[in-house]
């Protein structure tokens, strides 16, 4: 490659920023709701005049920085073309493409070339026809440019040859570099760790782009392993479904993530790939508030419970199975049944009501019931009950003007009676007592008769009916769905308080019985490793299609989680095409540190792991230090984080329980000034902080670095939990790790224990 063509690209670019600066070239995503045309100028920089409002003066901004950050030379149809890939489309003012919106159909041949394959296709929609057709386009060449404050610093060359001596990587200065992973590898090494999700338009790999690019009548599974770039993909995917789906709108997309702290590591995310308007959730605060008028009023939606109680205890307890059977797909069959016979049975509950000298038969109850067979089956039964009280209040105030005219009618036939005035006020009065009698009577008798039938008429609501079915003698009648050995778990049971296990089979049968209250056209569903087979019946039914992103080795929930994605997609989602995607490349953390959680993992399942590759990116490595005393591991702590300081924005202090990280947590805020805290699912991670969490609230966050707080035999044994919790906290880290552990090591790091012991004895509550 000529050297000069570094100089004749940063001219390119030059007169491009230029022209987005003079407003002849424009973001032309906004058009439709921007664009006005001045027709009695005659300037190019007068033709187009901006109404921006603050996000898309932003996205200006943006563009003018970096117009784009690729290039790519193709021949279709005998002619030659040359496409210029941004993060924002650009249009000059006469609306020719000059930058091309990465989420274009066309950007995909971008994305997908490699030397050696030429020949790439992508799908267009044909508007006038609705129907789609490839494009086939042969790809001479591409180029990635890395560009700092306005400038080109580096150019990655390929060409359709493989080995050509073409494919190079040439700096602004001329020199020229082997072309390896370099572009993306410097991206990452060089770009902060702010615990966000990052974009990643520039670098989006091919299987990546595959995932992002499917139609929004697909579902799309993900089976990636941490650090893969799972949830950056599925945003990627939500702002391509937005931008090529013109009847999308923000609120018909849902992000589901397993708490706050989770959903606020993408909330900045959200506005560089356009996604404004589109809401973000938990499960369980997506869902309560349809059922809050059914629970008690206490209800707990934590799950630290079931780790600190349950998981955390040695052996297979009951509680451990009745949890795992509340989120088997066997549930839902039992569900599905058992609400399914409520409404078929309904009608039996009909008996013949009579009401003053009225009767409705049951056949006349039926032909009412029936009559709303439209609705949904609660709303069916409302409108029943009401039309039938109508039928009675109806009668019943006919009833009372009869008696009222009646009253009317003896009044006037004492006038002109012959008697004294004393005498016909007092019969009067009499008269009017009996009506009153009669109508009070007649009213007490529908109160009572009406309630005591409509009161059999009710259905129970979702609660009572969960709580009906988590019965022995119930649950023993459905022995060919779950088996024999299911009921026997619940001889005695009682359900004490509603948990987060509860919460996903009441509103699956709230969803049985009601309306459906919201739908959405597709969900991301992160971590969805964690869901029960319950949640996603749930989220099925809500959804037209989904994107499930998730990592069978992070499912620290066992097996009351789902990861068997094809299981999945073929028993719930089967009405629908899906995609199934395995992404084994960690782009997050150092090799050393993918090292080590392969270590831990293949300690584990031995030779059937197969191991996490990472990118090629070095660090230090992972420090595994032996402290005597909760003051030398307090001591070593202090130590480590005011050295990290220095050079790391964002550290996390990460312990097994909650008990023990908040009162670590409470000692490290001693000595740091407050800028140690504890961080809970429902909080923020504060920027220049240092976060200390218990270890299963630290699913899907990152850091620059992470100390693991007592990794010892004693808190992490070598069991599938537990590896599964060590991989998750070590994968948290991008750069270092540093593991402290008393007495014995987790048998999970065999062969990799420095010891360092130091006699002391003070602060052993942290331990």
């Amino acid at each position: 490659m000529d050297k000069n063509e570094v100089k004749k690209e940063q001219s390119h670019l030059e007169g491009t920023i230029q022209k987005i600066e003079d407003y002849s070239y424009f973001i032309w995503e906004l058009l439709d709701r921007k664009l006005e045309f001045n027709s009695q100028s005659n300037s190019n920089n007068d033709k187009i005049a901006y109404k921006t409002g603050g996000s898309d003066q932003e996205k200006l901004k943006k563009a003018k920085a970096e117009p784009y950050f690729g290039r790519i030379d193709i021949r279709e149809d005998g002619i030659n073309d040359t496409l210029y890939i941004g993060k924002q489309g650009v249009r000059d003012s006469d609306e020719n493409l000059v930058v091309v919106d990465w989420r274009m159909p066309m950007a995909s041949v971008y994305y997908n070339f490699m030397p050696g394959k030429p020949r790439q296709s992508y799908t267009v929609m044909d508007e006038r026809n609705n129907k789609k057709f490839k494009n086939h386009v042969d790809v001479q060449m591409k180029r990635e440019f890395t560009i700092k404050d306005k400038k080109i610093i580096k150019m990655l060359q390929q060409v359709a040859e493989t080995n050509s001596n073409l494919n190079v990587t040439m700096t602004d200065k001329g020199e020229e570099l082997t072309v390896t992973d370099d572009f993306l590898k410097e991206i990452l090494e060089n770009s902060d760790t702010t615990g966000y999700l990052k974009e990643i338009i520039a670098t989006i790999q091919k299987e990546q782009d595959l995932a992002i690019r499917q139609p929004l009548e697909y579902n799309v599974s993900i089976q990636g392993v941490a650090g893969s770039g799972k949830s950056s993909i599925a945003l990627h995917r939500l702002s391509y479904l937005l931008f090529n789906n013109k009847h999308l709108k923000p609120e018909d997309l849902l992000i589901l993530g397993p708490s706050n702290l989770f959903i606020s590591s993408f909330k900045g995310l959200l506005p560089d790939l356009n996604l404004d308007g589109i809401r973000q959730s938990t499960f369980q605060n997506l869902v309560i508030d349809y059922l809050k008028p059914f629970l008690p009023k206490s209800f707990q939606t934590s799950y630290r419970g079931y780790f600190e109680d349950v998981l955390f205890v040695e052996g297979y307890t009951q509680e451990k199975a009745i949890t795992e059977f509340k989120g088997s797909e066997e549930f839902v069959r039992v569900l599905d049944i058992f609400v399914d016979q409520i409404q078929s049975e309904y009608e039996n509950l009909f008996v013949p009501l009579q009401m003053f000298d009225e009767l409705l038969q049951v056949s006349d109850l039926v032909k009412i019931y029936e009559g709303y067979s439209y609705l949904p089956f609660v709303k069916k039964v409302e409108k029943f009950i009401q039309h039938v009280e109508k039928h009675f209040k109806d009668l019943i105030n006919q009833k009372i003007k009869a008696i009222e005219a009646q009253a009317i009618s003896i009044n006037k036939f004492l006038e002109n009676g012959g008697l004294l005035n004393t005498e016909k006020e007092s019969i009067k009065k009499q008269v009017n007592k009996v009506g009153e009698y009669k109508i009070k009577k007649l009213k007490t008798e529908y109160k009572t008769e009406f309630t005591k039938w409509k009161k059999s008429m009710e259905i129970p609501n979702p609660y009572t009916i969960y709580k009906q079915i988590l019965k022995f003698e119930v649950l023993d009648m459905f022995e060919n769905e779950i088996g024999k050995e299911v009921p026997n778990l619940f001889k005695g049971y009682n359900l004490k308080e509603i948990n987060y296990f509860d919460i996903a089979p009441i509103f699956y049968i709230y969803l049985l019985l009601y309306d459906m209250p919201e739908k959405f056209a597709h969900i991301v569903i992160d971590e969805g490793q964690d869901l029960s087979f319950v949640h996603y019946a749930v989220l099925k039914k809500m959804t037209k299609t989904v994107t499930i992103l998730g990592d069978r080795e992070q499912s620290i929930f066992l097996n009351y989680g789902q990861y068997n994605w094809n299981n999945l997609m073929k028993t719930i989602f089967h009405d629908r095409k899906y995609m199934l995607l395995s992404l084994g490349t960690s782009y997050r953390s150092t090799k050393e540190i993918i090292d080590v959680a392969n270590t831990v993992l293949t300690n584990q399942h031995g030779d059937s792991y197969y191991p996490i590759t990472p990118l090629n990116r070095s660090g230090p490595d992972v420090s595994l230090n032996k402290v005597m005393s909760g003051r030398d591991l307090l001591e070593s702590l202090v130590t480590t984080i005011d050295r990290w300081k220095q050079k790391y924005k964002r550290i996390a202090v990460i312990h097994k329980d909650e008990k023990k990280a908040i009162g670590l947590a409470d000692y490290l805020r001693n000595h740091f000034n407050q800028d140690a805290v504890y961080v809970n699912p429902n909080q923020e991670v504060k920027q220049g902080y240092v976060s200390v969490l218990s270890s299963y609230y630290s699913k899907g966050m990152e850091f620059d670095a992470v100390i693991i707080a007592n990794a010892n035999a004693e808190n992490f044994p070598k069991d599938e939990l537990h590896a599964r919790l060590l991989y998750v906290l070590l994968t948290r880290a991008q750069q270092e790790v540093k593991v402290f552990y008393q007495d014995t090591p987790s048998p999970l790091f065999d062969g990799m224990v420095t010891e360092r012991p130091i006699v002391t004895s003070e602060f052993d509550d942290i331990l």
